[in-house]
């Protein structure tokens, strides 16, 4: 078999996943004039994303440019499609259905590769570009769930702005597959119906507490107040600490985690809570300052201050590994289209092209590389689109 074979081989592979996964997604454009088939143009799309574009006019331009390799490798009969055709079909398609498809497309990748315990990771981004002028609150709001244990975006839905993202919680959770993990979800997501429904689904949570939870925050923050003020003597808490020094600064953490909780009135409220949890941070600067933070947590995990530690730290993954990313390296927050579904489609697009990136670990370079090289050496590219599995 040549090597062409194989090139062919991998990007038909890829077009049957892609068949196989988002084949059943409706195609809303006049039946009578459709020249390129849904599917085709998906593929041209994530392929132009990978390889560095940005919007549709960057990916019409790809097209343009790779027209030889496109027509070839899908077989067109004759040009490759235009901004227009792009246009059309990203303003039209459903995004709760591309949404779907990728659940389960993320779902095949994954397998049995995920192990009990794995934790995800919920929490909301705007695509501040897409406001409408003189609406500068107007702005496009994702909600997604990152799975860190893969480093992958599992799922996401669109809210009309930070809270709602109340409402958009329980239906991504019934999207994805929650049994054995553990949540994670900032204050936003403290909310009893929430603890509920990731119980119902056989996972457990790590809710952060602020203030939109009233007393039950005041309760918990003053239990660990009066734990400090007698150095926790007595009080039945597991803890751990930890240290790290860079760029001239010192940082600590202590977690403090209880199952101490009969006390608690609003106990029978949470549906297995189990936990109260502290972190404490302290930043030094030597010679210069000292800052001090405490945030506190409801869980319905055991007194394992550890593992709960890990599992805090590896919330604000979803910061680094996808939300930084997706701006610095994908210039998400500068793009501005806003008509009809584009924005949560290409959003879309965009987070299924970052999951094959990071799962193509050939090239020991960052994200933004990573795309360039696709785009100059299609061998690269069929490399990333080749990704069989995601461990």
């Amino acid at each position: 078999m040549t090597e062409e074979d194989l090139d062919q081989d991998t990007s038909n592979a890829f077009r049957k996943s892609l068949e196989e996964h988002f084949g059943c997604l409706d195609d809303y454009r006049r039946q009578g004039s459709i020249r390129y088939r849904l599917i085709d143009i998906l593929f041209i799309t994530i392929c132009a994303v990978i390889s560095g574009a940005n919007d549709l006019k960057a990916v019409a331009m790809y097209a343009q440019r790779k027209r030889r390799w496109l027509t070839s490798t899908l077989a067109l009969e004759d040009d490759v499609p235009s901004y227009t055709t792009f246009w059309t079909i990203f303003v039209l398609l459903s995004p709760v259905a591309l949404e779907q498809c990728f659940v389960q497309w993320v779902r095949s990748k994954i397998g049995a590769n995920t192990p009990d315990g794995h934790n995800v990771s919920i929490d909301g981004k705007a695509q501040r570009g897409t406001a409408k002028k003189g609406e500068p609150h107007s702005f496009v709001h994702i909600v997604s769930a990152w799975a860190a244990t893969h480093n992958l975006t599992l799922g996401q839905l669109k809210v009309d702005g930070k809270s709602n993202e109340i409402t958009a919680i329980p239906k991504l959770l019934d999207m994805i597959d929650v049994a054995g993990a553990t949540i994670t979800i900032d204050a936003m997501g403290c909310q009893t119906a929430i603890a509920e429904k990731i119980v119902d689904k056989s996972g457990d949570y790590v809710l952060a507490l602020k203030g939109n939870q009233g007393h039950l925050s005041d309760e918990v923050e003053n239990y660990f107040v009066q734990a400090e003020q007698i150095d926790f003597e007595g009080v039945l808490c597991n803890a751990v600490g930890s240290k790290h020094c860079a760029h001239g600064r010192i940082e600590m953490r202590e977690i403090y985690i209880t199952e101490d909780i009969d006390w608690l009135q609003q106990k029978e409220e949470w549906k297995n809570l189990k936990s109260l949890i502290m972190v404490k941070s302290e930043r030094i600067i030597p010679g210069r300052s000292t800052s001090t933070e405490r945030r506190y947590y409801i869980s319905s995990l055991s007194a394992d201050a550890l593992r709960v530690a890990n599992i805090i730290r590896g919330h604000w993954g979803i910061e680094n590994c996808v939300h930084w990313i997706l701006d610095v390296a994908f210039r998400e927050d500068e793009q501005n289209a806003n008509a009809g579904n584009i924005a949560e489609n290409m959003s879309m697009i965009r987070r299924l092209s970052l999951n094959l990136l990071k799962q193509e670990k050939t090239a020991k370079c960052g994200i933004e590389i990573k795309r360039q090289m696709a785009g100059w050496d299609d061998e690269y590219l069929l490399k990333v689109l080749g990704v069989k599995s995601f461990s």
